[in-house]
C-alpha cells in the first residue's frame, strides 16, 4: 500500500512539471515564462561581476603609484642611486654604454649572495683579468674561481662565465657582448637565454640597468611583496611566470624605481622579508611601519585619501 501510495505521489508530481515545460514552450505569456527570467537575469549578473573583477587587472597603475611613492618616502637613498643612473644613461645618448658584460657578469655574480660578496667578487675578478679577452686567453678556470670564490659557487660560476665569453670570442672573434647593444629586446632575450647560467631575471637586469630599456626584473623580494599585495597568485607563481605577467601591465616610467624599492624594502622589512627576519632589520632594534600592508585589501581600488595625496604626487 506504501508502495502504491508512493508511486502514486511520484506520478502526480511528474504531470505539472511536463505541463509547465510544454506551457514555456509553447506561450510567452505563461507561468513558466514569468519564473524563467529572474533565474537567467541573475545568472548573467554573476558573470558579468566575474568578469569585471577578471578585466581588472592588477596592479592598476594607481596602485603601482602608491607603491613608488611610499616606499620613495621610506628609501630615499634608492630612487636617488637611480637618479644617477638616469643622468648617466642620459649623457650616453639615452642608451646607456657601459660594458654589456661587465653587466652580465655582476648580475650572475649577483644570484643567491648578498651585495657586498657579489661587488667584491666582481672587484677581484677585474684586478686579476684586466680585460674579458686575458679571461679567454689564460684558460685558468681554477684562478677564475678563485677570484669570485667569496660570491660562492665558485666553480658552477666560473664554468659559466669562462663558457660565455669563450663562445662569444669563437663566433665574433672578441670576448664581449656589447654587440646585442642594439637589438631589440626580444631579439636580445633570445640570444643570451641560450646561455647556462642567464635566465629571465638576469637578462631582464642586463636590459633595465646596462641598456635603460623599460624592464621590470623580478626577484624573490619582488616576487614575495607582490604575492603579498595580491599583484600575483600566491599559490604555485614561479618568478618567471611573475616577470612575464608584472613586465606588461607596470608603467614604464616606474619600472626601474619599483624594482629597486622592493627588493631594498624586502631586505629590512619584518613584514615583507622571508619568514619574517629581514637581511637588514633597523639596527635601533624597530620594525618599519610598512607602508604597503594594505594595498592587498583594497582590491585595485584606491581609498579616496590615498587618491587624493597620490594625485598631488604626481603633480610635483
Amino acid at each position: 500500500m506504501s508502495s502504491s501510495s508512493s508511486l502514486g505521489t511520484t506520478k502526480t508530481k511528474k504531470p505539472p512539471t511536463k505541463a509547465l515545460k510544454k506551457s514555456a514552450k509553447s506561450s510567452n505569456n505563461g507561468t513558466a515564462t514569468k519564473k524563467k527570467p529572474p533565474t537567467t537575469v541573475s545568472s548573467q549578473k554573476i558573470v558579468k561581476l566575474e568578469a569585471d573583477a577578471t578585466s581588472r587587472k592588477r596592479p592598476t597603475a594607481d596602485e603601482c603609484w602608491y607603491a613608488t611613492a611610499s616606499l620613495s618616502k621610506l628609501h630615499p637613498d634608492v630612487v636617488d642611486r637611480n637618479n644617477i643612473r638616469r643622468k648617466a644613461m642620459l649623457q650616453a645618448c639615452g642608451g646607456g654604454r657601459d660594458s654589456i658584460t661587465d653587466s652580465v657578469v655582476s648580475t650572475m655574480l649577483s644570484q643567491n649572495t648578498t651585495d657586498a660578496n657579489s661587488k667584491a667578487a666582481f672587484s677581484n675578478l677585474k684586478k686579476e683579468f684586466p680585460n674579458w679577452e686575458s679571461l679567454v686567453e689564460m684558460e685558468d678556470l681554477p684562478r677564475i674561481e678563485s677570484a669570485i670564490k667569496v660570491a660562492g659557487l665558485a666553480k658552477t660560476r666560473a664554468e659559466r662565465m669562462y663558457n660565455i665569453l669563450l663562445t662569444v670570442k669563437k663566433e665574433r672573434g672578441e670576448a664581449s657582448l656589447d654587440y646585442i647593444r642594439d637589438f631589440s629586446n626580444e631579439q636580445i632575450k633570445q640570444e643570451l637565454s641560450r646561455f647556462k647560467g642567464l635566465g629571465p631575471k638576469t637578462i631582464s637586469c642586463v636590459l633595465l640597468f646596462a641598456l635603460g630599456r623599460d624592464e621590470f626584473p623580478v626577484d624573490t623580494h619582488v616576487l614575495r611583496i607582490t604575492q603579498k599585495m595580491g599583484w600575483v597568485s600566491s599559490s604555485g607563481t614561479s618568478r618567471e611566470q611573475a616577470y612575464e605577467y608584472l613586465n606588461g601591465v607596470i608603467p614604464a616610467d616606474l619600472k626601474m624605481d619599483l624594482h629597486c624599492l622592493l627588493v631594498q624594502h624586502g631586505k629590512v622589512c619584518h613584514r615583507c622579508a622571508a619568514n619574517g627576519r629581514p637581511q637588514f632589520p633597523p639596527k635601533d632594534g624597530s620594525k618599519l611601519d610598512c607602508p604597503l600592508v594594505m594595498i592587498s585589501s583594497w582590491g585595485g581600488i584606491l581609498p579616496l585619501q590615498n587618491l587624493k595625496s597620490l594625485a598631488a604626487l604626481r603633480k610635483m
